[in-house]
């Protein structure tokens, strides 16, 4: 997906992407460079983006702040922050020029505080005036269902501009979504963290990898049981109370990574070391079976009636001796992202919902990351996070460690 934004995009992101960059092209360019700029808008209008591109940079090199603009427009899509950080440090600005690009490639650490905030209150805004509407409904169903309007949290972090115009775009989708917008589930306000801090990786081929440690310092202060982390580039993937998207995700990526946050396996074939762990028989998920003997545990673990579900041979243990089953008949999101949502998939994220304290929260992941650290002070005070949410695990832990001394508690 081309980071660029979309025409379909929200006025409301537009809007702000404009106000975002606006005071770094109010001043008026040199001729030459006003030149060189209309030669590279005409070569990109023609499609010609290889020849447009080093006339842009041609043009920012003397200081156009329409023609950095445009080159980060670009190269945004095919180059790092670090990079094009370093890029922008050569490039001859003003401080109250340069500040905008700043903003827009997540470099907080390098603005002034003051700048920072009038930025991300701008976003934060927007997000309250985008969500809304998710808040209203969800309120409710609460005085005329009684049902939890929020049962679970996940807190959005954001580090660039194009992150925040995309979290604006999914926040709209997600309250148009009917079955998404039926979950008890609410979003917190976006928190952004310095994307060199955060320091995404940016490989297409490969998997998103963040660093974790500002993320841990995120929870440690707010107390955050599920993450939702919007940066880099590549694959997706949750990881123990740990949703990473790219920061270009659509909706439908976004659905499929957060049914594993109910402990819904994927529905292709998984790759080896995944499925060996993964796929014995016995163990019960929502959305797969390892044998058909365990039809019964199955039946009962989810309160459903035998004619509620159709077993169906899927390929998630292909590469194992293992044969896997899903309940559905159907081909769902599970094996191709974009495909339906099954309907009894939904009800047993509902179901869910109605105990979130059983859902690991994050916590309990960046202590276990603790523990490996030696970090024991680390360890506790993440675990106490995880219990407060109501998480049986870490309540255990604490237990554990209350009457044996931290370190021995802990395996």
């Amino acid at each position: 997906m081309s980071r660029s934004v979309n025409s379909k995009q929200s006025r409301l992101a537009g809007f702000f992407l404009l106000a975002l960059l606006l005071p770094a092209c109010s001043e008026p360019p040199p001729s030459t460079a006003y030149a060189t700029l209309l030669q590279a808008q005409q070569a990109e209008q023609r499609g010609l983006i290889s020849q447009a591109l080093p006339l842009y940079q041609q043009a920012a090199a003397t200081g156009d702040a329409a023609a950095v603009a445009a080159v980060l427009r670009l190269q945004q899509s095919t180059t790092s922050v670090a990079e094009l950080s370093e890029w922008l440090q050569n490039v001859p600005l003003a401080a109250e020029q340069r500040q905008p690009f700043l903003a827009q490639l997540g470099l907080w650490q390098q603005l002034p505080a003051s700048e920072v905030l009038r930025y991300q209150q701008q976003w934060q805004k927007a997000f309250s005036k985008m969500t809304a509407p998710i808040k209203n409904k969800l309120q409710q169903q609460l005085t005329t269902a009684d049902e939890p309007h929020c049962a679970l949290h996940l807190q959005p972090v954001l580090s660039t501009a194009q992150s925040a115009l995309q979290w604006l775009q999914l926040s709209k989708q997600w309250q148009q979504d009917p079955q998404l917008s039926s979950l008890a589930l609410c979003f917190n306000a976006p928190v952004f963290i310095d994307s060199q801090q955060l320091s995404c990786s940016e490989q297409r081929a490969e998997r998103i990898q963040c660093d974790a440690k500002p993320l841990k310092e995120l929870v440690l202060q707010s107390g955050a049981t599920q993450l939702l982390v919007l940066a880099g580039q590549g694959g997706a993937s949750f990881n123990n109370g740990w949703l990473q998207l790219p920061e270009t995700a659509s909706l439908p990526l976004l659905r499929h990574e957060l049914s594993h946050l109910f402990g819904f396996i994927d529905e292709y074939p998984l790759a080896q070391t995944i499925a060996d762990s993964e796929c014995v028989a016995g163990r019960i998920t929502p959305n797969l079976l390892f044998a058909k003997d365990d039809l019964p545990a199955y039946l009962a673990r989810w309160q459903l009636e035998a004619g509620d579900i159709i077993l169906t041979a899927v390929d998630s243990c292909k590469h194992t001796s293992q044969q896997a089953y899903r309940v559905v008949s159907a081909d769902s999101h599970l094996q191709h992202y974009e495909l339906a949502v099954p309907d009894l998939y939904l009800k047993l994220m509902q179901q869910q919902l109605q105990r979130p304290e059983q859902l690991m929260p994050v916590a309990y992941y960046f202590a276990y990351l603790a523990r490996q650290e030696n970090d024991w002070a680390g360890w506790q005070q993440l675990m106490q996070i995880a219990a407060r949410s109501g998480y049986p695990p870490a309540q255990q832990a604490l237990a554990e460690a209350a009457g044996n001394g931290v370190r021995q508690a802990v395996r």
